[in-house]
């Protein structure tokens, strides 16, 4: 079963499914429930809630659960804010259950700007839907300058870009560290080099 649809400023969406037994593939009948709710405010921004169940845990006896809260924020025509809080609960699985972000985006023609913090508990299990990558704290920056030179006739934009990423387990020891320096041109045509 599945309801989609608007309420004024508010988004609503609510999906149900009940798969069959199947002893053969290892499979016991599971039920998936999904609703979210989002709403719109001021005039490009939103604010929005989810909540999951999966009646047969992955990992544990009894069902799993996630629960969350959202934000996409735009300020301007080049300012965002982009976050999210959420957590999960599976019977017998106690500890770092949660995972948030919070990211700053500032993507303007000449400069531009990203700030980024995402974590993931040890514990944290969306059951239903889809996880990357577990146990982790990735803090990323951007830096980017790209001037419109009115010297050069063939060359539409510059762009210079300055990036650090940097991950850590849950327990803080380095997994991943990576800086990059970017030059590129990007020509009147639309060709980039």
């Amino acid at each position: 079963a599945r309801l989609t649809g608007r309420a004024g400023k508010f988004s609503v969406g609510a999906l149900n499914i009940q798969t069959g037994d199947s002893p053969a593939a290892g499979a016991a009948a599971t039920n998936f429930s999904v609703v979210r709710v989002k709403r719109d405010f001021l005039r490009r921004s939103t604010f929005g809630v989810i909540a999951t169940r999966r009646s047969a845990s992955l990992d544990a006896e009894g069902a799993n659960t996630a629960f969350g809260l959202d934000a996409n924020l735009a300020f301007f025509a080049n300012l965002h804010i982009n976050s999210y809080y959420a957590l999960t609960r599976t019977p017998g699985v106690s500890g770092d259950d949660r995972s948030y972000r919070a990211q700053l985006d500032y993507a303007g023609d000449r400069y531009g700007l990203q700030v980024e913090h995402l974590a993931v508990g040890e514990h944290f299990r969306p059951e239903v839907g889809f996880l990357r990558r577990e146990d982790f704290r990735r803090s990323f920056a951007q830096a980017r300058f790209s001037p419109r030179p009115t010297a050069i006739k063939a060359i539409r934009k510059f762009g210079y870009e300055a990036s650090f990423d940097y991950v850590t387990n849950g327990r803080r020891r380095l997994e991943t560290r990576e800086a990059q320096l970017t030059f590129r041109s990007e020509f009147q045509n639309g060709d980039r080099f």
